[in-house]
C-alpha cells in the first residue's frame, strides 16, 4: 500500500510503525487536538500504530476553520481515514472525541468499508443520552471559558486572565460545543465490534450510568472500566489505559 505517502491534515501518525498488526485512531476531547495524545505513539504495544485525529481550528491548524456539526466532522474524517483502513483498526475518543469516533465508524459502515475491531470510549456518556446542560456555543469568550472550567476543570487560570490567548483558544472549543449541543442522535444498528468504556471515579460529568448507556452500540461484548481520575484521566494515566487498550485488543503483554 502506498499510504506512508497519503499527507492529510487530519491523520497524524507520529511514529509508522509498518509491522504493527493494528492501527489505532484517537479522536481529541472538546478544544483539544493531537498534542492531547502526547508520548501516546511512544508508550503503545509495539504491534499497535498510533493515528491521531486533528480537526481545523488548533493547534497546526489554528488558521483553518474549525467544524461546527457533527455530520461535517465524521464526513470529514471518514474521508480523510479511507486511505488508512489497509490493516485492522480500533478507535479511541476522550469525551466529545467518543461520540465523534462512533458517528464515524457509523460513517464508514454506510460506505460498505471495514468497520473497526474495538471501539474505546473515555469520560464519554453513551451517544444515546440527551444532552442535558445549558449551551455554552453562544457566551462570550471569558464565560464560555468559565463555564467549562466549572464542569470539568483543565482551563489553565492563566488563559481565563489572557485576553488574546483566550481569543485564540475559544474559536475552536466554541465550535467542539456547539457539536456537542446540536447532535441528534439516531438509531441505528448496533455495531458487531465491542465496546469498551473509561470512566473517571471523579469525573462529575460523565457519571457511571451514562457511561454505560454504550453497552446499547454493540451486539459484542461490552466493557466499563473505572479509573481513579477525573474528566482528563486519559491524560493523567496514559500508561494504564495502553495496557488496557492492548489487553481489550487480545495483544500479548
Amino acid at each position: 500500500m502506498h499510504t506512508s505517502h497519503v499527507v492529510t491534515p487530519w491523520i497524524v501518525r507520529p511514529s509508522i510503525r509498518p509491522s504493527a498488526r493494528i492501527r489505532l485512531f484517537c479522536f481529541p476531547r472538546a478544544g483539544g487536538g493531537v498534542s492531547s495524545f502526547r508520548r501516546w505513539a511512544e508508550d503503545c504495544h509495539p504491534e499497535i500504530e498510533i493515528a491521531l485525529i486533528q480537526p481545523p481550528g488548533r493547534e497546526n491548524r489554528l488558521r483553518e476553520e474549525p467544524l461546527q456539526s457533527m455530520k461535517n466532522m465524521a464526513e470529514s474524517i471518514a474521508d480523510s481515514m479511507i486511505e488508512f483502513l489497509d490493516k485492522d483498526y480500533a478507535l479511541f475518543g476522550h469525551s466529545l472525541g467518543g461520540k465523534v469516533a462512533f458517528e464515524t465508524a457509523r460513517e464508514l459502515r454506510r460506505r460498505d468499508l471495514p468497520g473497526p475491531l474495538h471501539i474505546f470510549a473515555a469520560a464519554s456518556p453513551g451517544p444515546a443520552v440527551p444532552w442535558a446542560h445549558s449551551p455554552v456555543r453562544t457566551l462570550g469568550n471569558r464565560d464560555l471559558l468559565q463555564e467549562i472550567q466549572q464542569r470539568y476543570g483543565g482551563v489553565p487560570p492563566e488563559i481565563l486572565e489572557h485576553e488574546e490567548l483566550c481569543a485564540i483558544l475559544v474559536p475552536a472549543l466554541r465550535a467542539d460545543m456547539s457539536v456537542v449541543e446540536t447532535y441528534q442522535y439516531a438509531e441505528e444498528p448496533p455495531f458487531a465490534s465491542p465496546i469498551t468504556c473509561l470512566c473517571g471515579i471523579y469525573d462529575s460529568m460523565t457519571p457511571e450510568s451514562e457511561a454505560s448507556e454504550w453497552g446499547r452500540q454493540t451486539s459484542a461484548e461490552f466493557r466499563l472500566h473505572m479509573l481513579p481520575g477525573d474528566h482528563f484521566f486519559p491524560v493523567q494515566l496514559r500508561t494504564s489505559i495502553l495496557d488496557l487498550i492492548a489487553a481489550d485488543l487480545n495483544l500479548q503483554p
